[in-house]
């Protein structure tokens, strides 16, 4: 469930579930559209999966490409949200994990976590010998 805490006008606190998220205004007015937007009808009321952005065939979600030409018409950067949650994803995750997690391929997680300035030496030497990782 979705709450807002203010009209959506220059931005909005939602909360998808318990923890607030600060949003540009757009992206704001376009949550609290989608929140009042009627239940689903047709094959969308019949379909097991309930997608946040349905897409046009039965039981599938919208594409990615579809979705960033939208959020882009309503002049929301999907650049620069895209590589600063790759860059927070690689600080808390070790390539080998981030890799299969995002469909990345690990060397390609690895340049990432370079990027992100984070060094998991420590975490895999603790891992190897069993012992806690001194922060």
């Amino acid at each position: 469930m979705l709450h807002t805490s203010t009209p959506c006008s220059t931005s909005a606190s939602c909360w998808p579930d318990r923890t607030p998220i600060r949003l540009p205004g757009p992206l704001a007015h376009l949550l609290a559209e989608l929140v009042e937007r009627p239940a689903p009808s047709g094959w969308a009321a019949n379909s097991p999966r309930r997608w946040l952005f349905p897409g046009n065939r039965p039981g599938q979600h919208l594409s990615g490409t579809v979705l960033a030409r939208r959020l882009t018409a309503h002049r929301i950067p999907i650049r620069a949200a895209r590589t600063t949650a790759l860059v927070q994803l690689a600080q808390d995750l070790p390539p080998a994990v981030l890799a299969p997690m995002l469909g990345l391929h690990v060397i390609t997680a690895a340049q990432w976590g370079r990027r992100a300035a984070t060094d998991w030496s420590a975490y895999l030497e603790a891992r190897r010998t069993g012992t806690q990782p001194a922060d």
